[in-house]
């Protein structure tokens, strides 16, 4: 059976973020899964990244492979702020980003993660068992994503999450219902109505909020308070995981939430206001399947009753750690929650010693970046300088030697070129 150091668990912008500094720190270690899956078939055509083109990058061990340094790799033009960056464009920067950085990712499925006396024996559906002495969970959000209960037993032909739509065409001159006031929500409702659906958005709130534009031009004050999460004097405290975890747990819990959401983006309004159907103040009491559709019954200022083909939820995510299958009963009931949110480290360490956890999951812990890829600036370079410490404390162990698969990257791999 092989040995490594480290497996990763996911290469999204957190697996791929944190394997590239692990090879800047020449720790040996495995990632798996397939790259950038979620961006690349489980988002809609046509999306666009909500935050700025700067605020897009991927954290790595000297901050040269940035979206900036990609476009201009390949002779593209590139606008700091002030537009998004398409959905094509970020996979192709984050694709080079992998060729540059990360080695070796094997798009395999992990099926069990057991702790042993030497770390972890990790499973997979399709690969020989490896004995990992730290493992990083970095599945992103897809696992978690929630549908209410009055919507869970429709038939998924009917029914689905944003993050189940990828192809448009399937929904021309169909009536579907957009549930949400989130980005997700939004955009999928343009997106659709302008691939020719007859698109309603139904949401909770009173009024659908949209968040303003950054202002076109940036002081030198000003530019101390420009962060990869956001900008302006809140975002310097919302993106400090050390400050943000001085609150207090029920503020915490409101803040991780609420802070930067749920809302559009300002270069979205003009697609959706005054162009979609949307009512707002009104959530779905009950939905019932029928011969040609969903017929919901609507609960607001009067109970009214909506048909659709398709029902879309932007109904978000709730971390539930009994939704990896690869996490054991036993393991899963040792690690400390709060809110079903994984209590970790500063580093993203669980009180599981050697298990760690990046991304949404840590949000209480880490703070609102962990939603975004902001998260990978506040949280990948700390995590691995732990890891590999762990791993360095280690290697007196002889009866723990890396034989492959995952081996060490030579500390030239991250130079720039």
């Amino acid at each position: 059976m092989s040995n490594t150091e480290v497996c990763i668990i996911g290469a999204g912008p957190f697996g791929l973020s944190i394997s590239a500094h692990l090879s800047a720190l020449g720790t040996d270690h495995l990632i798996v899964g397939r790259p950038m899956d979620t961006y690349r078939s489980r988002v809609p055509e046509g999306m666009l990244m909500k935050s700025e083109p700067y605020a897009s990058t991927i954290a790595s061990p000297d901050g040269s492979y940035d979206v900036a340094a990609y476009c201009k790799a390949s002779g593209l033009e590139y606008v700091d702020r002030l537009g998004p960056l398409t959905l094509e464009r970020f996979l192709d920067y984050a694709d080079w980003y992998t060729k540059q950085l990360v080695h070796d990712v094997r798009e395999v499925t992990v099926t069990k993660v057991t702790p042993i006396s030497e770390g972890f024996r990790v499973e997979f559906s399709d690969m020989a068992p490896v004995i990992a002495r730290q493992v990083v969970v970095a599945t992103g959000v897809l696992p978690y994503f929630h549908l209410p209960s009055e919507l869970a037993g429709l038939s998924p032909e009917l029914v689905r999450h944003t993050c189940q739509v990828h192809e448009l065409e399937e929904f021309r001159g169909r009536r579907v219902v957009v549930l949400g006031a989130g980005q997700s929500s939004l955009e999928t409702a343009a997106l659709l109505h302008e691939a020719g659906a007859d698109v309603q958005v139904i949401a909770r709130t009173k009024a659908l909020a949209w968040n303003p534009p950054n202002p076109e031009h940036v002081s030198a004050l000003g530019r101390i308070l420009v962060t990869q999460l956001c900008e302006g004097w809140r975002c310097v405290f919302w993106n400090s995981p050390s400050a943000f975890r001085r609150l207090p747990k029920g503020y915490r819990i409101t803040k991780a939430k609420h802070v930067l959401g749920p809302a559009g983006s300002w270069w979205l309004k003009d697609r959706v206001d005054g162009v979609v159907d949307v009512l707002v103040d009104h959530g779905v009491r009950e939905a019932v399947e029928e011969k040609d559709g969903v017929r919901l019954t609507l609960d607001g200022p009067v109970q009214s009753t909506v048909t659709a083909d398709h029902v879309i939820a932007g109904t978000g995510f709730r971390v539930d750690l009994a939704r990896l299958p690869f996490l054991p009963a036993d393991l899963r009931s040792a690690v400390r929650t709060l809110n079903g949110h994984p209590v970790v480290s500063r580093a993203g360490e669980t009180s599981v010693p050697g298990l760690y956890f990046t991304g949404a999951p840590t949000v209480l812990s880490i703070g609102p970046s962990a939603r975004f890829i902001a998260g990978t600036h506040t949280l990948s370079a700390v995590l691995a300088k732990t890891v590999a410490r762990r791993a360095r404390a280690a290697r007196t162990d002889s009866t723990f030697q890396a034989r492959g698969p995952a081996r060490a990257a030579a500390p030239e791999a991250v130079v720039h070129r």
